[in-house]
């Protein structure tokens, strides 16, 4: 498949010299399916990021993991460091499974659903804020990430209702609905919440759960930066691991003001351990999300990387 599109294609503005590696040369990767992507807008703050006398830069248009991998690794090789993201928490995860043990710094521009990672790093919402944030004072942070699969996640993993939901995800709602897609989604799954047992393995330690959700959590919070889930944090060098016993309304309903109001003395939300080894399987077979994208079933394992990408963020 060619890389460059007749369409949209790569964009090269002079700058620096081609094997320079400091700051002011860019490689960005573009989800054009992010949930808030708009096209004429991100486009033009992209250009207008690159026309800057100081920046030079290309532009890679997602379309394939394979052609992503290919792109990545030759800008690596060409002396590119700081790759930036336009998208949402699911690109930013695949961007940084390819570049992972690379020297490498990872830049966000939020385009996506919820940007859960970009808040809780306190990255500008908005293309232009989050473009102006590579051209001024920044720092980098070192985040830990969940290795499921070989792949990188950088907030939670669960089985459950929560990823009969993601299953029951429609890619149509969630572009025009937005949050709202996921309301949907999780009513539209509420007859399966029921509670199984699950054989959980914590640092070699094995565990038997009753839950209708098991929740394995590495940023200790969802949707938003406040409302918290666990303790958990995402460069503390571990996980932890979560459940919600009944899948009824009540016992749900608990969850959700127990993470709106975090409450200090949990009605429905359980801790069970912190963990950087973790396996999972349940009596029956089932989906398991990370990230808020389907990726697989029951058993999988968790490996918590510490350290695992190294990202542009604002100076505290």
């Amino acid at each position: 498949m060619a890389t460059r599109s007749q369409e949209e294609p790569p964009l090269h503005l002079p700058g620096m010299s081609q094997g320079s590696t400091a700051p002011g040369r860019f490689f960005f990767v573009v989800n054009k399916l992010s949930g808030n992507y708009v096209k004429w807008l991100v486009q033009m703050r992209i250009g207008e990021f690159l026309t800057n006398e100081r920046i030079t830069g290309e532009v890679h248009y997602l379309k394939g993991i394979a052609e992503l991998e290919a792109n990545l690794t030759r800008a690596y090789e060409e002396g590119h460091r700081d790759f930036v993201v336009v998208g949402g928490d699911g690109t930013v995860s695949l961007v940084a499974t390819q570049l992972r043990g690379k020297n490498c710094r990872l830049g966000i521009v939020p385009v996506g659903t919820t940007n859960m990672l970009a808040q809780l790093l306190g990255i500008p919402p908005g293309a232009r804020r989050s473009l102006e944030l590579l051209l001024t004072q920044h720092r980098t942070r070192d985040v830990d990430a969940l290795d499921i699969n070989d792949r990188l996640h950088f907030l939670n993993a669960s089985a459950g209702l929560s990823s009969f939901s993601i299953s029951d995800l429609r890619t149509t709602e969630k572009s025009y609905l937005k949050l709202l897609a996921y309301v949907l989604a999780v009513i539209r799954s509420m007859r399966k919440a029921k509670t199984r047992t699950f054989t959980v393995t914590a640092d070699g330690e094995k565990l038997t759960i009753e839950a209708a959700e098991l929740l394995v959590d590495n940023a200790g919070a969802i949707w938003m930066p406040r409302y918290r889930t666990s303790d958990a944090q995402i460069d503390d060098g571990k996980a932890d691991i979560l459940y919600v016993h009944k899948g009824t309304p009540p016992e749900l309903g608990n969850a959700i003001l127990d993470i709106l109001l975090v409450r200090k003395k949990r009605h429905s939300i359980q801790f069970v351990t912190s963990a950087r080894s973790i396996s999972l399987d349940c009596s029956e077979r089932l989906p398991v999300q990370a990230d808020g994208d389907a990726i697989g079933y029951t058993p999988v394992d968790i490996t918590v990387i510490p350290a695992a990408t190294r990202f542009i963020v604002p100076e505290i």
